[in-house]
């Protein structure tokens, strides 16, 4: 097979994700593309978590439709996952329960291994992960080295006993060879790739564009970009801050800017409500300040480990007050770590919030990405900030007006200066003022950055192997993590005789305007796929544009879109069943 499709299904607590990365890591090694996406509750233990792994010799960047293999770790979860399996699909689980008839069961003694060679019932991730394994036809080899970075920390001995567990679940199957798998994997060509989550990439990216403060209050789905800062911080240089709170972690990332530090915080869309007001602060004092948003279903707490694309606006429009900023939605690993470096360099450019606006879903799949194509900005340099010579002493005026609405930009403690900052509305100088000539010249001043910005950020391209030019009657708008499900959806339509293409935004703010209008010009019709309620996208198209939209394929149940279901919707947008 040249594709495959597992589903591991087990409790909060069973390991779910070693499973997963172990095996995506395999297999991407292997020269697989792999994907694997996450499905987990908002609880520590017990419950219903799954995973899907998606492993092709093409890249992937979507779930597969059916799976052909299901990992349940208890087989109670088994009858949960019967309609996503292929007719011949092979279910991986223990001999304790009863099973829905009618199924390919490979019925394993998995707790009974995990105690007798892992030396702990807990250790049944890993005899699954050496099943599966024996399953696609993979060997074992480099799986040590695996386990040996996922647990180095809690000694040798757990490394050798999570080995030992694996091997006896991979010679379970071998032994039994009623119990070998039709789906086994080949064709694979080894290539330089990595399989990295998004929030991982995001961090990753942040470190590569120079970042030196990360601040943050746990809150998933940023949470993990927080923790890989801080697993890395002695060797990237990091100051990494838990806070009590929100505002305290926004607060302090815009004092660390302040005083000449590349500084983000991390949060999702409660804990940017609560950031609110240092975003304008940061707006009114001009200081280069990142935010990492992660989006997930609201209001309040909402469905804290689901996702959603429903605060595309709040990230525009957040804040009192008018002043400019950019919003960038990367739709994967890849383009996450390139969002990273894009936003420091248009924060301290341009002296301005910058928001990376991302969701659950992205931020917690795992991404094949080409090591090559992870590649560090080399427009990070800093601006200018040392006196002038022959400038006069303590002459200097942080909030100078420029045609660009930059102002010269010198750090506090610079000799015979003073750097004055100030919330209220300010003079050139930084003092507080309430002069009304005053008052617009500086709003003016600030939102002149705007079009140096939009010059900045890329134009969205046509994806799916699909140009702009091409003769679409139809033209389908996403952003975010919809792009991987809404190409594949494209292209089997395209396959089918539709006319249709597609466009990704990868910035939503300032609003690619002509390089969206053109390509919408020559489509009969628009439409949108996003996952909230009110089509935010598409309200964005009709302010921004013009365009008003044919219609719109939504999902805001918490869950990713599947490629089937945005197929099936953009199908009966375009009015015609094809195929």
């Amino acid at each position: 097979m040249n594709e495959l499709n597992l589903i591991v299904a087990g409790h909060a607590g069973q390991g779910l994700q070693v499973i997963s990365r172990t095996l995506g890591r395999l297999l991407v090694r292997a020269g697989y593309y792999v994907f694997v996406s996450q499905d987990v509750m908002s609880r520590i233990r017990g419950g219903h978590n799954s995973a899907r792994v998606r492993v092709s010799t093409r890249p992937v960047a979507a779930d597969g439709d059916k799976a052909e293999i299901l990992i349940a770790l208890d087989p109670a979860l088994v009858a949960w996952h019967v309609d996503d399996l292929a007719p011949d699909a092979s279910v991986v689980t223990d001999v304790t329960g009863d099973l829905p008839e009618g199924l390919n069961a490979v019925r394993l003694p998995l707790v009974d291994l995990a105690r007798e060679y892992g030396k702990d019932p807990v250790m049944v991730n890993a005899v699954a992960v050496g099943a599966a394994l024996a399953l696609v036809g993979l060997e074992l080899t480099g799986l040590e080295d695996l386990f040996a970075g996922e647990f180095a920390r809690k000694g040798e001995d757990v490394v050798r006993r999570n080995m030992a567990a694996a091997e006896a679940g991979y010679k379970a199957v071998i032994e039994d060879m009623k119990r070998s798998c039709p789906h086994r994997l080949a064709g694979a060509e080894p290539g330089d790739r990595l399989l990295i989550s998004g929030a991982e990439a995001l961090a990753l990216g942040a470190i590569a564009a120079g970042v030196r403060v990360v601040t943050g209050y746990p809150m998933s789905p940023a949470t993990p970009i927080v923790e890989y800062c801080f697993r890395h911080a002695q060797e990237a240089g990091l100051i990494v801050e838990q806070t009590e709170d929100e505002v305290s972690a926004a607060n302090l990332a815009i004092g660390a800017a302040f005083a000449g530090a590349r500084a983000m915080t991390c949060t999702a869309g409660g804990g940017f409500c609560l950031m609110n007001e240092a975003l304008s602060l940061a707006g009114m004092t001009e200081t280069p300040l990142v935010l990492c948003v992660g989006m997930r279903p609201g209001p309040a707490t909402g469905m804290a480990t689901r996702t959603a694309q429903a605060d595309l606006l709040f990230a525009i429009y957040a804040g009192h007050g008018e002043f400019p900023r950019a919003v960038l939605t990367p739709a994967d690993a890849g383009q996450a770590f390139q969002a990273a470096q894009d936003a420091f360099r248009i924060a301290e450019k341009y002296q301005t919030p910058v928001i990376i606006l991302f969701d659950q879903f992205m931020a917690d799949a795992l991404w094949t990405v080409e090591r090559n194509e992870l590649k560090v900005d080399n427009r990070q340099g800093r601006q200018e900030r040392q006196v002038p010579d022959g400038a006069e002493a303590y002459a200097y005026r942080r909030y100078e007006m420029s045609e660009n609405g930059v102002s010269p930009r010198l750090l506090p403690g610079t000799p015979q200066q003073l750097v004055y900052a100030d919330s209220d509305e300010h003079t050139e100088a930084g003092h507080i003022t309430e002069s009304t000539t005053m008052r617009v010249r500086m709003v003016d001043k600030r939102n002149a950055k705007t079009a140096g910005i939009r010059q900045e950020l890329e134009a969205p391209k046509a994806e799916v192997e699909v140009e702009v030019e091409v003769e679409a009657e139809t033209l389908v708008f996403c952003f975010g993590s919809s792009r991987g499900v809404v190409a594949e959806a494209v292209t089997r339509l395209r396959d089918k005789g539709s006319k249709v293409a597609m466009v990704h935004l990868t910035h939503v703010w300032p609003f690619p305007v002509e390089a969206v209008a053109a390509p919408a010009a020559k489509s009969l019709k628009v439409v949108t796929v996003e996952q909230n309620y009110s089509g935010q996208l598409a309200q964005l198209l009709l302010q921004e544009c013009g365009l008003r939209v044919t219609g719109t394929v939504r999902r805001y149940d918490g869950r990713q879109f599947a490629v089937a279901e945005v197929e099936t919707g953009l199908e009966e947008l375009i009015g015609v069943r094809v195929g």
